[in-house]
């Protein structure tokens, strides 16, 4: 199973906002998952995260310590993604569906990156994007807005689509 994250949800793994007790919950239960787990993100991702973490710090949302904190989380947890090589055949993609689609440069690039590891799962919290991603037959899921899906579901949906 392949789970895809943007940065806008995965942001809520590393602080404490909004959406941030539905993803960990989930995180929960695909640990509980008997099957293969690979977690994919973008290239673009470790950029994404690092400026919203500096943001948030410089709001003063976030203490120095929990800041440091989690920025070494995140560093950590980076070498545990798949993350798609960046070819000129990504970004055409990402160019065409930034042409086709109401998102920003780089939700663009999310969207072709998870459509390359033909993701099994695509969370954001990112609405645009996210009606993009339903648009290219993606199964989508918004923690901010959406029970958290049953593993059941996805990997029945993945058996589906795959086959």
């Amino acid at each position: 199973m392949i789970i895809y994250f943007d940065a806008s949800a995965l942001i809520k793994s590393l602080i404490e906002e909004p959406g941030s007790i539905s993803i960990n919950n989930f995180l929960l239960e695909i640990s509980r998952h008997e099957g293969t787990v690979i977690f994919a993100t973008s290239a673009v991702t470790k950029a994404e995260i690092m400026a919203a973490l500096s943001a948030i710090r410089r709001g003063r949302h976030l203490t120095q310590k929990r800041f440091e904190n989690a920025v070494a989380d995140f560093k950590i947890r980076w070498n545990a993604f798949f993350i798609p090589e960046v070819t000129s055949y990504l970004i055409d993609k990402a160019g065409e569906i930034g042409l086709n689609h109401k998102i920003k440069g780089c939700d663009a690039f999310q969207l072709a990156s998870a459509l390359e590891v033909e993701t099994d799962i695509f969370i954001s919290t990112d609405n645009d994007l996210n009606v993009a991603a339903l648009e290219h037959g993606l199964f989508v899921w918004n923690p901010m807005t959406e029970p958290i899906p049953k593993i059941k579901d996805i990997s029945t949906r993945a058996g589906i689509l795959k086959k």
